[in-house]
């Protein structure tokens, strides 16, 4: 994978695929720079940028926090030395956290004591309670004289962000969920591949014709779907099916969760399991997140949602040539809108921040092409800058990126952006699936019970603030 981080940006995303950026960084830079970013190279640029930036007598260092694994974090530091670079007594230190729950504690007392990062990425879920709270800056006003046109953003992905005016974070990169299906299960039982948009119907058709016992030994081999018990993973299938856990509002669940609309949609879901059997009940729902992908690589799964963030793993498996693979958008019930769901990250700084002008030029600089570009040869998200998105697409020659990019039309704000109190909710709705599935509970009774323990929860959090 090659990046050429300067105006004319040179991007490998694999054998024959190259995106060359347009336009030149919204942030400056000097000089032009070629970054390999093969595993060895991100190894080696690693070590020079710590040396590069390694302790000194004077001068200012940044600190900017994440929740980043192993690999992502390799690639943010193969363009963050060159902010340092470009200012004189400058440096940034990058720090992860990698359980979000930790995190999001550890940003909140730093901010409580006055000592908060410099800049932090801030996920959709903790928008709400961060903004209520007052404890970010609104960057919209630094926006032109950092160089960021917040126009260049994708429009639903900085609405995330966005509250009035306001924006509490730079976009840094997002995804919508969709389908992903084994082509080579569609081929071996001689089933077409979907088209990139469907009803439900022709979904669970599809779904029961992949479900086969291939060795006639009585017992199923394969299975048409993977049935996930995260909210997350099924939200955007809700919505495209007509139902949803809150009312527009979000302060209330009853008449909206339990209305007939939901009803139908939980119990065509479910049905997936109880009455169609496409869905191997032995390890959807509680057992290990990784056993989905495993068993889709091996042909046991026909379909399964994911996200973007799942892409670095599809990619290890098609270069290899031991999967082929399909995407296609969540289907929908007929009657009903595609619908999907969309989550991103941002970067954000603290009112209380202590470098405040530095720490908005980092902000803006990770958000930027240079960064995004970085960012897209890793594969975790699509890029919030949609002219970088766009030449990803225009590059990709397995088709997979413009499902993803045109899956956005019909992508929503998750509720985790739009109410605080998202958490408490969430915590409480893998119940909905659990006694569906597992102990045959009846759809109508078990929404109206769930519903009145979500108004429950979010009656008892009204009008308390972010601690």
């Amino acid at each position: 994978m090659l990046v050429r981080l300067s105006a004319g940006t040179l991007v490998r995303l694999s054998a024959g695929t190259f995106v060359r950026l347009s336009a030149r960084p919204l942030v400056r830079l000097s000089a032009r720079p070629l970054v390999r970013l093969s595993a060895r190279t991100l190894v080696r640029l690693s070590a020079l940028i710590l040396v590069a930036c390694g302790p000194s007598d004077a001068g200012t260092v940044l600190t900017v926090s994440n929740w980043a694994g192993w690999q992502e974090q390799r690639l943010e530091e193969a363009y963050i030395g060159r902010f340092g670079a470009a200012r004189p007594g400058v440096r940034v230190s990058l720090e992860s956290v990698s359980n979000q729950a930790e995190y999001r504690d550890r940003i909140l007392t730093s901010i409580a004591a006055g000592t908060p990062p410099d800049v932090f990425l801030l996920d959709n879920i903790d928008v709400p309670a961060f903004v209520e709270s007052g404890t970010l800056l609104d960057l919209a006003p630094y926006a032109a004289r950092v160089g960021v046109p917040l126009d260049g953003f994708d429009p639903e992905v900085l609405a995330i962000f966005r509250r009035g005016s306001a924006v509490y974070a730079f976009p840094k990169g997002f995804t919508p969920m969709v389908l992903a299906y084994n082509k080579e299960v569609f081929d071996r039982l001689h089933v077409p591949y979907p088209p990139e948009e469907w009803t439900w119907e022709a979904f669970r058709a599809a779904a029961k014709a992949l479900t086969r016992d291939v060795d006639g030994d009585g017992a199923r081999d394969v299975y048409g779907f993977w049935l996930d018990r995260r909210p997350f993973v099924w939200m955007g299938s809700l919505w495209a099916l007509g139902g949803d856990v809150l009312c527009p509002d979000g302060t209330r669940a009853s008449g909206c969760l339990d209305s007939p609309n939901s009803i139908w949609a939980f119990r065509a879901l479910t049905g997936l399991a109880t009455r169609d059997s496409v869905v191997p009940r032995y390890f959807g729902l509680r057992r290990s997140m990784g056993d989905h992908l495993r068993n889709f690589y091996a042909g046991r799964l026909a379909m399964i949602p994911v996200g973007h963030f799942w892409m670095p793993q599809f990619r290890h498996y098609l270069e290899q040539g031991r999967v082929r693979v399909g995407f296609t958008q969540l289907p929908h019930r007929e009657g009903f809108p595609p619908a999907t769901v969309l989550y991103a990250s941002g970067f954000a700084v603290a009112r209380n921040a202590h470098h405040k002008r530095l720490s908005v030029e980092l902000a803006a600089y990770m958000a930027d092409s240079l960064a995004q570009v970085t960012r897209a040869a890793g594969g975790l998200e699509i890029p919030a800058l949609s002219r970088v998105a766009d030449q990803v697409v225009r590059a990709d020659t397995s088709g997979m990126e413009g499902v993803f990019r045109r899956a956005v039309r019909t992508g929503r704000m998750p509720w985790g952006a739009r109410i605080g109190k998202w958490r408490e909710v969430e915590a409480i709705l893998p119940d909905i699936i659990d006694r569906l599935v597992m102990n045959g509970e009846d759809v109508e009774a078990v929404l109206h019970d769930v519903a009145r323990q979500l108004d429950g929860a979010l009656a008892l959090r009204a009008g308390q603030r972010l601690r």
